[in-house]
């Protein structure tokens, strides 16, 4: 029988019964993960310990936190199993992006970036972190960083006065003379937004400029609900298309600097802030660099 002519076509039919058994197989995986694969707060602590992480160290958290991970608790309380890890002594550190995707586009877009309203866009997470009433967020509109801890105030200020939002005097290289150390909670590698700082540091010997030639001009609010235009250079097309972490990944594997661990249906990685930069010296170093 051929189909009428006012049938829906075979793709929505498909899109329709997609997003009919979706959330039934969404609450299948969540069961699955509460039977199967659930571990509590303190098991996490322990998980986390286990990676060579603890009380009085500065930790940088990148998130892709699951409700299939298998944790009993609330998202809330995987930030307190971290601060509980650190101490009070110890510094937890997340990104707050407020966008996904470029920051050329971003700042095309004519944002106006509230250090106070604006929302973090790369998990959930570093929303529910960034909304605490005992961090920092810096100024800077392309790569804002939350912190807590007794040097908060310290490491996130004049990010906004930079020009290169991951370079010199920024967060990321406070956080390296603190011998920082990063966590990877269900996240990849790939997420470390750290190695911006990394590229600008070998900036001189990339093949290709690493921003693009002319900078851009961002509204910002503050704290205080001052406004201020804040200058920045993004990042050029030819880094974007040439980057290539993975080389610096797969050396720190093959070094065993990368330590992994799991909980429940979560995969935990680490490493120190101090690896990644000396790793991509050697691979740049041998003439391979991490471009492709």
């Amino acid at each position: 029988m051929m189909p009428g002519r006012h049938d829906p076509p075979a793709w929505s039919l498909a899109r329709q019964v997609k997003q009919r058994v979706k959330p039934f197989y969404l609450r299948g995986q969540r069961l699955m993960a509460r039977t199967f694969f659930s571990y509590s707060p303190d098991a996490l602590e322990a998980a986390i310990r286990s990676l060579g992480i603890g009380a009085g160290d500065s930790v940088l958290v990148h998130s892709g936190f699951r409700p299939t991970s298998g944790f009993t608790a609330m998202p809330a309380d995987v930030i307190e199993s971290m601060l509980r890890v650190v101490g009070a002594d110890g510094h937890l550190l997340m990104m707050s992006i407020p966008y996904r995707g470029s920051s050329r586009r971003y700042a095309e877009s004519n944002p106006v970036f509230d250090v106070m309203r604006t929302p973090s866009a790369v998990g959930l997470l570093s929303e529910i972190f960034r909304r605490r009433g005992d961090v920092r967020r810096s100024l800077n509109p392309l790569h804002p960083i939350v912190v807590h801890g007794p040097l908060a105030a310290w490491l996130v200020a004049d990010h906004e006065k930079s020009a290169h939002s991951c370079g010199k005097g920024t967060p990321f290289e406070r956080f390296l003379n603190l011998d920082g150390k990063f966590l990877f909670f269900d996240a990849a590698y790939t997420s470390l937004t750290f190695m911006h700082y990394v590229e600008h540091m070998f900036r001189h010997r990339l093949p290709v400029n690493l921003y693009e030639t002319d900078a851009v001009s961002i509204r910002v609010r503050d704290a205080d609900g001052h406004e201020l235009m804040v200058r920045q250079f993004v990042f050029s097309d030819a880094a974007r298309d040439r980057r290539n972490f993975a080389p610096i990944e797969a050396q720190l594997r093959h070094d065993g600097f990368l330590r992994t661990a799991r909980v429940g249906n979560a995969r935990l990685l680490s490493v120190t802030a101090r690896q990644v930069v000396d790793c991509a010296a050697r691979l740049i170093d041998r003439g391979t660099g991490f471009y492709s």
